[in-house]
């Protein structure tokens, strides 16, 4: 099979410098296809054509539909499974606010979960007297299992363990929830693009990722994943929560849509779903050759770091994704990354319980960088 490559000129961020860019785990630069996908469905909405009128409104709507198809293409999910959102962070917050809270309700996450998942929860918890149980690493079905309570009303969770790119049993999790009628609650910020995902497969009822990583689409739009028939409410609604503008009367007596759309509310950026589309399109049409080309300049660099004496691996061999954290004896992650950094490589510093350097590796990145990041680790 020839190995997928993406070249550096394809994008503006990385075409003119000789920075190796290994974050996209953070925020994956935009190929140029996607920014131009942008600059036309801005011009379509902000344009001359701007003043034709409901035109506009069509045109919107109409990048809007494009953005959500390729949002539920991403994640195996019907149109209208999925809500277009601002990012990952913002769909874990309509999932927690999505649940009618009562003081001694309890929520099982883990220990290694981003702020964008445990924010969120810990808001609940102060403001509603939820309690957060979070369980170590690493993180399984029994471990989780064994947290859970006749009070737990919720496990919220990531796919991939953003901290080290470990991919969590998030099947036996989600049937283990099911069983108890426990709802259960994804961060994908570190899966989509990342790992083959078919969201409905893992029988998560909530599932919450974006564009802006390793989509390698737009910063600004992400999208929420809510199980067909799901009973739970949208905290965040507005006249595109209606199956109508015009069903919402002057007494106030209303429908939301029955769907995962209820969750959105109001307009949105064309060029950010444009963008958003072309990116996804890209993935699609990279398929399950793109998820294995990242893991296995993952698995290279992992091989390479491994021949160094004071370098301690922290992610799952054989690589699980594109996430490669490690440990440098004697200095400390924040000071290894800033230093990598004056050497024009780009990781990023994880500040865990216990830190980690984390490097992303995707597919614009060569061999040659990861040749390149190994002997500046071995010079530290």
């Amino acid at each position: 099979m020839t190995a997928i490559h993406l070249p550096r000129e394809d994008f503006p961020a990385l075409a003119d410098n000789d920075f190796a860019y290994l974050n996209s785990g953070a925020s994956g630069p935009p190929p140029r296809s996607v920014i131009d996908a942008m600059r036309g469905a801005d011009d379509l909405c902000s344009g001359p054509a701007y003043l034709e009128g409901a035109g506009l409104f069509a045109r919107q709507a109409d990048a809007n539909t494009r953005a959500r198809e390729a949002a539920a293409s991403l994640v195996n999910a019907g149109p209208n499974d999925v809500a277009l959102t601002q990012n990952t962070t913002h769909g874990m917050n309509l999932g927690v606010a999505a649940i009618d809270w009562r003081e001694g309700d309890e929520v099982v996450s883990t220990a290694t979960e981003h702020p964008g998942c445990l924010m969120p929860l810990h808001a609940a918890a102060r403001r509603f007297g939820v309690k957060v149980h979070l369980a170590e690493p690493p993180v399984t079905a029994e471990k989780v299992e064994a947290a859970l309570t006749p009070q737990t009303r919720l496990i919220a969770l990531s796919h991939v363990d953003w901290t080290n790119g470990e991919v969590l049993p998030l099947e036996e999790i989600c049937a283990l929830a099911r069983d108890r009628g426990i709802l259960t609650l994804v961060d994908g910020a570190q899966s989509v693009g990342n790992i083959p995902v078919d969201v409905p497969a893992t029988g998560a009822d909530m599932y919450a990722f974006t564009g802006h990583k390793w989509v390698l689409g737009p910063e600004g739009m992400g999208a929420f994943y809510v199980r067909p028939n799901l009973p739970v409410h949208s905290p965040n609604v507005g006249y595109l929560s209606l199956p109508s503008p015009y069903d919402f009367d002057k007494a106030g007596d209303y429908d939301l849509r029955p769907d995962a759309r209820r969750f959105e509310a109001s307009t949105m950026s064309a060029a950010l779903a444009g963008g958003f589309a072309e990116a996804a399109r890209g993935v699609r049409e990279r398929g399950e050759a793109g998820f294995g080309e990242i893991r296995r300049k993952a698995d290279l660099l992992m091989d390479l770091l491994s021949g160094l004496p004071r370098v301690t691996l922290r992610s799952p061999r054989p690589a699980h994704s594109g996430l490669v954290s490690f440990e440098i004896g004697g200095v400390e992650a924040k000071e290894a990354a800033e230093r990598l950094l004056r050497q024009r490589f780009v990781l990023r510093y994880v500040p865990a319980r216990v830190p980690y350097v984390r490097a992303s590796t995707h597919l614009f990145n060569t061999g040659e960088e990861l040749e390149g990041l190994a002997r500046a680790v071995g010079a530290l």
